[in-house]
């Protein structure tokens, strides 16, 4: 079960009796990176990604839309190749081992796989690297609970340059000269390793992407 399943489960009851209406007309890419989680991987097309992955199609979308309909629903939005990135966007990994596990399992089928995930209501952070299905770096810190719960491989120089030494490196509270990560340092990070989720002085062309669903065990 995901850390943020009881949050969204009143959400998607909330908004149950008013569907979102998905809208297929292409348009601009919607900056995110706020209160969700994301995959960026190196691939073609956002089919091949949705294939690998054994996704279930919902429809097709554009970005507005599916972004609406993603956070009422527990789905996810498959982007079109953005920046030479696959986007997909949702509640992804959003909690403990489990969840991490799974993001692991998806790495595998890549030979470029990134996973970022951000949340300020639990102090949620997390950022992860993979090539050739091999982890190469992951941390995740919730920082309500001051607990550090994923921190695997070496801190990479990426990091280093951020200034992501200073972060914990255990649970323990006399740790000294440590500061906390936030939401800007997934976007940071993902900036660095991968593409800038709010695309700053970027320019795309309008595109639809695919609402999907995970098949979860």
């Amino acid at each position: 079960m995901g850390l943020f399943d009881k949050l969204f489960r009143k959400k998607q009851k909330e908004n149950s009796s008013n569907p979102i209406r998905i809208d297929v007309t292409p348009d601009y890419p919607i900056p995110f990176g706020y209160k969700t989680a994301w995959y960026a991987i190196k691939d073609i097309t956002p089919q091949a990604v949705i294939e690998k992955l054994d996704l279930d199609i919902v429809c097709e979308s554009n970005w507005e839309s599916g972004f609406e309909h993603i956070y009422v629903s527990g789905d996810v939005f498959v982007s079109p190749a953005i920046g030479g990135y696959i986007l997909v966007i949702g509640l992804i990994g959003l909690g403990r081992n489990a969840d991490h596990d799974m993001v692991k399992e998806h790495s595998r089928l890549f030979n470029e796989f990134y996973y970022f995930g951000s949340h300020t209501v639990a102090d949620y952070y997390a950022w992860a690297k993979f090539k050739n299905g091999n982890l190469i770096r992951a941390y995740a810190f919730i920082g309500d609970a001051g607990e550090l719960f994923w921190n695997e491989g070496s801190i990479t120089s990426e990091e280093i340059k951020l200034g992501f030494d200073k972060f914990p490196v255990s649970d323990d509270p006399c740790e000294v000269d440590t500061i906390i990560p936030d939401e800007d340092s997934v976007i940071d990070i993902a900036s660095a390793w991968s593409i800038n989720p709010l695309f700053d002085g970027a320019n795309f062309e309008k595109s639809t992407g695919y609402i999907c669903r995970l098949k979860l065990n």
